[in-house]
Formats: C-alpha cells, sequence, structure tokens
C-alpha cells in the first residue's frame, strides 16, 4: 500500500518513527553504497577522531554534505521525504520563504556502520519533552539490510512522548526496526533508541541526516565549509537546507532579523564571509 505523507506523519505522532519502503532506486542505493565504501576506506584519519561516545566501535563518516551534492539530494530530491519533514519541522511563522518550500536546516549528515557492540538506548533531541512540536529528527537512507544479527536499530515506540531521558530498561519493550536496502525511516529524535550489535562481521551502510527547525545550532560549519563548487550545484531550496537562508547576521547593521528568503541567497559560499556585501 502507498503511504502518504500524512500516514506517516500520523506514524510519527503515534509511533515516533515511520517507514518509507523502498523509496530509493537499486541503482542509486548501488552507487551511494560504493562511494561510502571507497570513501570509508580513503579516510586515513578517522582513526584520529576523538569519537563521540554512541559512535566508538562504529564506522562512521561526518559531513558527507562536503564530499558530493549526491549525499544531500539522496534525501532533498525525495518528494515524499521533503513533504514530511515541512510537515514535521517547518516552522509556519517563517514568513520569509512561502510554506511549501523547506525551511527547516540540516544539523549532520553522516554515514554509519554498526560494529559488534550494541548502541544503547538514547535519545538525539538533546533534551526530551512530551510537546506536539517535533523540533528534530533522524532520516535514514538504508543502503543495505538491516537485521537484528546485522545490528538493526532498536526503537521504544511512543517513547517520544515520555517527557524523559532513555532508560535502559526500557529494552525489555524496544522492538527491531528491520529494513532492506532502499528503505527509508524517519524517526523523531526524541524516541529512545538504539542498535544490536553486528554479529556478522559484515558491514551494514546507511546515510543518517539530522534535520532541525530552523533555529538550532548545527553539528559542523556547514554553511562555512562547503566547497564553491557543491554550492553552485544547489537549488535554492537546498541551500535553504543547508543553512544558508538562517545564519545568523554579524550585527543589526547587516540585519535585525536571523531569517531571510530566497533572494538575499549569496552567489558563492565566500559571499557569506564578506560582512554582508553579496559576492
Amino acid at each position: 500500500m502507498n503511504q502518504t505523507a500524512l500516514d506517516h506523519l500520523k506514524a510519527l505522532t503515534d509511533t515516533g518513527y515511520t517507514v518509507l519502503r523502498q523509496a530509493v532506486t537499486e541503482d542509486e542505493v548501488q552507487m551511494l553504497l560504493a562511494d561510502i565504501r571507497r570513501l570509508n576506506a580513503s579516510r586515513a584519519h578517522a582513526a584520529e577522531i576523538d569519537q563521540p561516545f554512541l559512535n566508538r566501535g562504529h564506522d562512521t563518516l561526518y559531513n558527507l554534505q562536503r564530499e558530493d551534492v549526491r549525499y544531500t539530494r539522496a534525501f532533498t530530491e525525495k518528494p515524499l521525504v521533503m513533504e514530511v519533514l515541512r510537515g514535521l519541522l517547518n516552522d509556519s511563522w517563517y514568513k520569509q520563504i512561502p510554506q511549501d518550500r523547506p525551511n527547516f536546516i540540516l544539523r549532520s549528515l553522516s554515514g554509519r556502520s554498526s560494529g559488534p557492540k550494541p548502541m544503547p538506548l538514547h535519545i538525539d533531541s538533546f533534551v526530551p519533552s512530551n510537546g506536539k512540536h517535533c523540533i528534530a529528527c533522524q532520516v535514514a537512507v538504508v543502503l543495505e539490510d538491516q537485521t537484528p544479527e546485522r545490528g538493526c536499530t532498536l526503537a521504544v515506540p511512543g517513547s517520544h512522548l515520555s517527557d524523559e531521558y532513555a532508560d535502559q530498561s526500557a529494552l525489555a519493550v524496544a522492538v527491531p526496526i528491520q529494513t532492506q536496502a532502499g528503505d527509508i525511516v524517519i524517526w523523531d529524535s526524541r524516541l529512545w533508541h538504539g542498535a544490536l550489535g553486528n554479529s556478522t562481521g559484515a558491514s551494514r551502510w546507511s546515510l543518517i541526516a539530522t534535520f532541525v527547525r530552523w533555529w538550532m545550532k548545527q553539528n559542523f560549519d556547514i554553511t562555512g565549509t562547503l566547497p564553491e563548487g557543491i554550492y553552485e550545484q544547489l537549488t535554492d531550496d537546498e541551500k535553504a537546507v543547508l543553512g544558508y537562508c538562517s545564519l545568523p547576521p554579524r550585527d543589526e547593521m547587516e540585519r535585525p532579523d536571523m531569517k531571510t528568503g530566497h533572494d538575499q541567497l549569496k552567489t558563492n559560499v565566500a559571499g557569506y564571509r564578506s560582512n554582508g556585501v553579496s559576492a
């Protein structure tokens, strides 16, 4: 059965997660997977990174939006994904961008493959809440089948409304989210979730993007470090999603409002570092 954006939004409201089955073509999956494997093998500095606790023992590739525009477009070129994200994260009071266009932003874009150790239950929203408004969510493009043996994601349905940090005793009621290559999983960042250990010795790659409301901080300096060659390929919507429409002004003389529209986008990345003067 084909599910609509409203169906997925209802699932997110009720359980905290939803799965878009076979939302990515086999050709795109194979292209992205081959590139992720190449990139993982070539990142000699990876061993030098002081990994966050939850990523220790797992292969993790950060800042993929800088590598190739295809990584960003694995999400932005999926109309159903973007419709769900607008319904989940768009700010209705953001008047500089029409509501049928995204005003939410990308917080991070990574590749991840489970290692042998389980990942404990946690939330990705930093603080819990039980409000009806979601402020952050994860979107995972599944590149390899995810089964319990390969360390698939676990989630506690409905826990996004608990108003509590994750409790490890809830593992007893956590359910495995089993998916196939080409599926896309979206979950509310307040959801208690983790992962089983990967006992197969095989990889389990996914692309995982965190999207947040426009006023939240990004994990890295996405707007300042994006290569010019990638920036020039982006649509106005994609530039907004990467954060270029909601960059804080240097002072009130540049502008008094943090929010801007597409009409104030610069022609290149360097333009955002030139005291507010368009390049």
